[in-house]
């Protein structure tokens, strides 16, 4: 009996581990969404006018690195900051997208935007594939999730 309450009270524990780090971390991303809008609105009002210095585009990735015979393939979404880049030799910062879709904001605010513009660098931003609108139109079905893979994000993003 007591053995089943200690291994209740750990389940328990667990669980609330679990649900409290979600917790932060959405309200970690929410804060840092409306500190990035604030910033374009003041910016914007400024005059300075940095969804302009913004460029989005696409690549079109093969869906397996691995398979030479998958000719498959998905379009991933990425976005590129010039403001601070000061020499086309200069260095270039790539920022991957995490497991959610990619927003302009990505390539304006935050600690790597704060970076390029000390270091003068290019800022580029590429979408997780899978995640925001870097999804094969069959992305979905359940025999393509296992391109979801880390080797295979990886070795698209390198």
């Amino acid at each position: 009996c007591f053995c089943f309450s200690v291994l209740c009270f750990l389940v328990c524990c667990f669980l609330l581990t679990g649900r409290i780090l979600r917790t932060i971390k959405r309200r970690a991303r929410d804060n840092q969404l409306q500190k990035n809008k604030q910033l374009l609105l003041k910016l914007t009002v400024s005059l300075h006018q940095p969804l302009h210095q913004v460029k989005e585009g696409w690549i079109v990735q093969p869906l397996d690195h691995f398979n030479q015979q998958n000719s498959n393939t998905f379009p991933q979404r990425f976005f590129v900051n010039e403001a601070y880049w000061q020499h086309h030799d200069g260095p270039v910062f790539l920022y991957i997208g995490g497991e959610g879709p990619l927003v302009e904001y990505d390539v304006l605010t935050g600690h790597h935007s704060d970076m390029a513009e000390e270091h003068g660098a290019l800022l580029l931003a590429l979408e997780h594939r899978f995640y925001g609108d870097s999804i094969n139109p069959d992305g979905l079905k359940t025999e393509n999730l296992g391109q979801v893979q880390c080797e295979s994000s990886v070795s698209g993003e390198l």
